[in-house]
């Protein structure tokens, strides 16, 4: 657990303690050169948070790099592409962070490709003011020319023709488009359709899972976790034209959602569906969640089992939405 010190005196003092010296001097220099200039209070807060976590990257990263090293000999077969994810960092990402995250990175021997801020994205819902998420790309983008890297988007499926367009317009498509989360919501659409039995069980077992999930998420002792969850199921609700006032306690949230037509459109089911791929045994429990055991790889199996005809419906709605996103971004021509 990194304890970040909250004194101007106890951050300059960590960063001197902790982080070489020329790296900080030359990350400084970068920021600098790339037009900006936190303050020492800032620099020195940001270096104090992620310096353990940069030191675990450089690790794994040398690892990586030494197996490629060894399996191949040509350039091609060594190069690889890194992206700094750097979104799960408190709030919305300034210029300044993305400039001394980038700089770090390239000074510690990580030249970045592609670089992925905050910018309070939500999976599959569009991003509602055009002109505000322009603002904030475009402060990302003028960093990111600086540094020859491009932007990665995540939380990036589900967004308006609009929001996409508006991006690659920016970046000049020199931008990536996170959509791991698109993928199981377009299983979800082709078992939904598929006229196979087995793929409609299938369907109706996940739908109830994540059913389950929003459920009790709405009453979880988390804050965080409760009150995200009553915002999936309000937003469902309200998107159905139903009260979204289901609160008082569990019954009453659960007979709302059961009285819904099953739907992957569903804003609950399109943000708890994915836990369902390795959930052991298909269990809606905390603890069967994420499992890599034979519990877990043989719920995985169930999607590897469905119908022909739900795979094919899966091929076209995903090469679909890849056309899709391709056009729009400007990364291929219409």
């Amino acid at each position: 657990l990194t304890v970040v010190p909250e004194s101007v005196e106890a951050k300059a003092a960590y960063v001197s303690a902790n982080v070489p010296v020329d790296l900080v001097s030359a990350a400084r220099r970068r920021v600098e050169e790339a037009g900006l200039s936190p303050t020492d209070d800032e620099f020195n807060g940001l270096l104090a948070y992620v310096w353990p976590a940069m030191q675990k990257m450089k690790v794994r990263d040398d690892k990586y790099r030494n197996a490629r090293e060894a399996a191949f000999t040509t350039t091609a077969g060594r190069d690889y592409l890194r992206e700094l994810s750097i979104d799960e960092l408190p709030g919305l990402t300034t210029p300044e962070t993305t400039a001394v995250m980038l700089a770090l990175a390239f000074e510690m021997g990580m030249p970045i490709h592609f670089v992925a801020p905050a910018f309070g994205f939500q999976k599959n819902i569009p991003y509602p003011d055009n002109d505000e998420l322009r603002a904030m790309v475009t402060r990302s983008w003028n960093v990111c020319e600086k540094f020859g890297v491009s932007i990665g988007f995540h939380s990036g499926s589900g967004k308006s023709a609009e929001n996409y367009r508006l991006v690659g317009e920016i970046t000049d498509s020199n931008l990536e488009i996170k959509t791991s989360g698109r993928y199981t919501y377009e299983m979800g659409r082709a078992l939904h359709a598929s006229t196979n039995d087995a793929d409609q069980a299938l369907w109706r077992d996940w739908y109830a899972f994540t059913l389950d999930l929003a459920v009790a998420g709405c009453f979880a002792t988390d804050e965080t976790e409760r009150k995200m969850a009553r915002e999936f199921v309000s937003e469902t609700l309200s998107t159905a034209g139903m009260s979204p006032e289901v609160y008082a306690d569990p019954n009453s949230c659960r007979a709302a959602l059961e009285a819904l037509e099953p739907s992957p459109d569903h804003v609950f089911w399109f943000e708890y569906n994915f836990l369902y791929v390795l959930a052991a045994n298909g269990r809606a429990e905390k603890s069967a969640l994420g499992d890599h055991s034979p519990a877990g790889y043989r719920q995985r199996a169930r999607f590897y089992s469905i119908s022909d005809e739900g795979r094919l419906r899966f091929a076209q709605n995903v090469a679909k939405y890849v056309l899709f996103l391709a056009e729009t971004t400007g990364l291929a021509a219409t």
